[in-house]
């Protein structure tokens, strides 16, 4: 399982992915496709466009980015003008672009928060809704952002709220980053690499996204063994909130891994969302991955329909 904490990169490296097949009109289509097939998915109640239609054009895209950028443990300053019409938001501090910046063995793709403004876009000017962004101080993981009714954009100074307005102040540390509906957008990453390019994109995707990405964690299992790659497992699913569904049993030379059910299925399903037939690679081919960096035999047994499953590692 990738961990929706982990899943900003992933994101990234497959916008590179896309840029090296086919240039940035590649990663431009599929910022179109996220935008239809997530950002617009009337399917998910917790999409935009499930708020738009639920709580109306201008009040459902602020009740929908104060859901989600609580979840996203943002650092934010937000201003709502429901009579202007209008809502002006100052992330100070963007946890994921926090993130990418702060990777040091991992480069963020060079466009990455401009796939922000398009997937939303798209869906919020059917609506009449306009949305204008501020990427100029992106390398400290600060933006600016505007939301207005078209023909009304705001001639006030909005960066500076008064008495009629309504100000949401949240702070990082208010939030715990745990945005499961990241889980959603990594299965459509990799649903969409099969359909375009086929099966094996999916594995040599994941594969080469795991050899660099978790280079850290291959380091650490090389020095120290199979004990390390217990305690990531661990930690992953401790993150997820999803230790429950863990057993695990380390010997000298085997770690075997019991996992009851996936906690990322079960969410999906509770939102009526099922997983691509390319989920499973997020253990079979990550998993195996690893194995192969590390020296060690991966061996998966079984992986049933709800995610219950049983693999082992072994010294070789």
């Amino acid at each position: 399982m990738i961990s929706c904490t982990q899943f900003i990169p992933l994101y990234s490296e497959f916008f590179k992915y896309l840029e090296k097949r086919g240039g940035h009109d590649a990663v431009m289509e599929y910022w179109c496709y996220i935008s239809d097939n997530s950002i617009g998915d009337k399917s998910n109640p917790n999409s935009l466009i499930s708020f738009v239609e639920r709580d109306g054009g201008f009040e459902g895209a602020i009740n929908y980015w104060n859901h989600t950028l609580t979840e996203e443990a943002c650092d934010i300053l937000m201003i709502h003008d429901y009579n202007k019409r209008f809502s002006y938001n100052h992330m100070r501090h963007c946890p994921s672009r926090g993130m990418l910046n702060s990777l040091e063995h991992v480069e963020p793709y060079y466009d990455y928060c401009e796939h922000c403004k398009v997937i939303y876009s798209r869906v919020l000017e059917k609506y009449g809704i306009v949305y204008e962004r501020d990427h100029s101080k992106i390398d400290n993981a600060e933006c600016f952002s505007i939301l207005y009714e078209k023909g009304n954009r705001p001639d006030c100074d909005y960066t500076k709220p008064d008495s009629t307005q309504t100000i949401i102040d949240i702070k990082a540390e208010d939030n715990k980053y745990l945005h499961r509906d990241f889980h959603l957008l990594g299965d459509l990453a990799l649903k969409y690499c099969g359909d375009k390019f086929g099966d094996d994109a999916v594995v040599d995707f994941l594969k080469d996204y795991t050899v660099q990405f978790y280079s850290p964690q291959i380091d650490d299992i090389k020095k120290r063994g199979l004990v390390a790659l217990k305690e990531w497992i661990e930690q992953i699913y401790e993150i997820e909130e999803s230790s429950h569904v863990l057993d695990m049993q380390l010997c000298e030379n085997e770690l075997s891994v019991n996992i009851s059910k996936s906690p990322v299925i079960e969410y999906m399903l509770s939102l009526g969302q099922a997983p691509s037939k390319y989920y499973i690679e997020q253990t079979r081919t990550l998993y195996a991955a690893i194995g192969d960096a590390c020296g060690i035999t991966f061996e998966l047994e079984y992986y049933n329909e709800d995610g219950g499953t049983k693999f082992s590692f072994f010294k070789k």
